[in-house]
């Protein structure tokens, strides 16, 4: 819970610098309690497994990708040196406030793909990704690396509204 603080300390500053915007969508905003709110938001230019969905990194094991990728995020989090830095850029297709993150100079989005625990979004990131591929690390060295997440959510349209 100090992390989730430190994060909305950090975003209410950052948001002081731009213009108000209207989240027109419930998903954006979660209460959580009568003073309390959570914003949702996604890390601009990358796409990681959705939770549940699975992976092989050897032929006899199976595991949740997402999760993978959901941990190592919260790793970089928590164990890199300096402040987060969250600037919001957009409104995203679902509503979601888009953001870049840096946890002192680290690019939280570029690391995520250079480790092989995100996928690349439009044209950010492609090589980053494709050296990642090469050098087979993070999900990129399993027997079976996750489908795209896009590809995922596509075909599991009702675990992802």
């Amino acid at each position: 819970m100090p992390l989730f603080i430190l994060v909305f300390l950090f975003v209410g500053s950052a948001f002081a610098s731009i213009k108000p915007f209207a989240l027109n969508s419930e998903k954006s905003l979660y209460i959580v309690d009568g003073d309390s709110i959570s914003l949702q938001m996604r890390i601009a230019n990358i796409d990681t497994p959705e939770t549940r969905q699975t992976c092989q990194p050897t032929k006899d094991k199976i595991i949740d990708c997402g999760r993978l990728s959901k941990d190592y995020m919260k790793t970089l989090l928590t164990k890199t040196p300096g402040k987060i830095t969250i600037t919001p850029i957009a409104i995203g297709h679902y509503k979601r406030v888009l953001v870049k993150i840096y946890k002192g100079d680290i690019d939280i989005a570029k690391t995520m793909v250079e480790e092989g625990m995100a996928f690349a979004f439009g044209d950010f990131y492609k090589q980053e990704e494709e050296l990642a591929k090469s050098k087979k690390v993070g999900f990129w060295g399993f027997y079976q690396p996750p489908i795209m997440p896009r590809k995922y959510r596509k075909s599991n349209p009702y675990q992802h509204k």
